[in-house]
């Protein structure tokens, strides 16, 4: 039973560092489809690149990251009120709903109108929402 949840621990140490390594690396930016909107997720820039100046030193560090590092998922939203104005968005994550930081949330709508949501090492780097909702 040790070796087996030794083997498990490895092989998910291994898939996080492989996927940080080619984030990093630039590799899997070629990997979007050709399309109306490749230049444009190509472009797409973590929105809380203010609070973290040293990203600058590396401009690949600003991006949201490539395709292969798109989660597909299901999302649900709360609807902001009067107390709490922003609507708050979750996405399935690891078999719970896992509530996305509004620090993360791009300020633009996805111009495919479907969820976007850029998951590196288990973190959630970046999501852009569908436009008119889900």
């Amino acid at each position: 039973m040790h070796n087996v949840i030794a083997r498990a621990t490895w092989s998910a140490l291994l898939a996080t560092a492989s996927t940080l390594v080619f984030c990093t690396t630039g590799l899997t930016h070629a990997d979007w489809p050709e399309g109306p909107h490749k230049e444009w997720v190509e472009s797409l820039q973590r929105p809380d690149n203010d609070a973290h100046p040293y990203r600058k030193a590396d401009p690949k560090s600003l991006l949201c990251c490539g395709a292969a590092d798109v989660a597909k998922t299901k999302f649900k939203v709360e609807l902001g009120g009067d107390r709490y104005p922003d609507d708050v968005w979750y996405a399935w994550l690891n078999n719970t709903w896992t509530r996305i930081p509004p620090e993360k949330i791009v300020k633009d709508y996805a111009p495919d109108g479907q969820a976007h949501l850029f998951v590196l090492a288990d973190t959630i780097q970046c999501f852009v929402r569908p436009k008119g909702g889900i």
